[in-house]
């Protein structure tokens, strides 16, 4: 059953009010590397969590879709994590067959064969699963996956009763329609953004247990928080990113918090396209 407490490895010291550029290097990288190791709760990782403890339960195959930068991968790394001996995570390259894919989940669950044919890599899963105690397995980027490969996953679940959870976007979905093979994997998780609630709990532990700068920042509220929630669209991937940014400018500018102007200033030019400079909007004459 995986839990979803923060799990903060590095601790990061509050620094003083007056920092040089080394300190402000040093406190940024500390937060950044907070950010890549740590697991940030929130109410839409934990539904996810409880759907596949019932996938587990009931042997079901499924799908689970949301846009890119919503948190699908980091929440499916940490529940595989909170329970590494009973389930498999791995990440699908680019047109991958399902040898390559098989011998990745035989890596992934330490078999000492997990190289050979498509065939034999297969059947040798599909005959070690029970065995070695897997429960689910999590097929994470599954729109790379070819025909054949999740041809061969239905196949695998039926040989050996684990069920297969596929992650990815509406491209997922259109593959699957487009092979009819929608129907095999028929369970979905509508891993969306996170809405209102769950977007300012997760800005107040971003801010008490990650970010733990001199001053409060009062990200969840105000006018920080309406910067966010429009130009990251609630989106998990684009918030840690633009924080990341603010904090560093924020501190070698000598303030104790996240600055509201350079989070503004980052925020609309995240993500946008160049204007060359003379395509811009120039003021019109009388106009301030």
């Amino acid at each position: 059953m995986a839990q979803s407490e923060l799990a903060v490895q590095v601790p990061v010291e509050v620094l003083a009010p007056q920092l040089d550029i080394t300190d402000v290097i040093a406190k940024t990288a500390a937060i950044e590397e907070l950010f890549k190791t740590a697991f940030i709760p929130t109410d839409r990782a934990s539904q996810y969590f409880r759907w596949l403890d019932e996938s587990r339960l009931l042997k079901q195959c499924g799908r689970v879709i949301g846009p890119m930068g919503v948190g699908k991968s980091r929440s499916s790394k940490h529940y595989r994590e909170e329970d590494r001996k009973r389930v498999s995570h791995v990440e699908a390259w680019s047109n991958s067959s399902s040898k390559r894919l098989f011998s990745q989940i035989l890596k992934d669950i330490k078999h000492a064969a997990p190289r050979g044919r498509r065939h034999d890599l297969r059947d040798r899963l599909a005959g070690c699963l029970e065995p070695f105690g897997i429960e689910l397995l999590l097929v994470d980027n599954a729109k790379n996956l070819q025909w054949e490969a999740l041809v061969d996953l239905k196949q695998l679940h039926e040989a050996s009763g684990v069920p297969v959870i596929l992650i990815g976007d509406q491209d997922l979905d259109d593959n699957l329609e487009n092979a009819a093979l929608l129907t095999y994997f028929p369970t979905l998780f509508e891993f969306d953004k996170l809405d209102y609630d769950d977007l300012q709990k997760t800005l107040r532990t971003i801010e008490l247990d990650l970010l733990a700068l001199p001053q409060a920042s009062n990200l969840a509220q105000g006018t920080l928080f309406e910067i966010l929630a429009a130009s990251t669209q609630a989106h998990m991937g684009t918030l840690i990113k633009l924080l990341t940014k603010a904090v560093l400018h924020s501190l070698k500018k000598g303030h104790g918090k996240v600055d509201e102007a350079i989070l503004h200033n980052i925020a609309s030019r995240h993500g946008k396209r160049y204007v060359p400079p003379e395509a811009r909007k120039k003021p019109e004459l009388g106009e301030s």
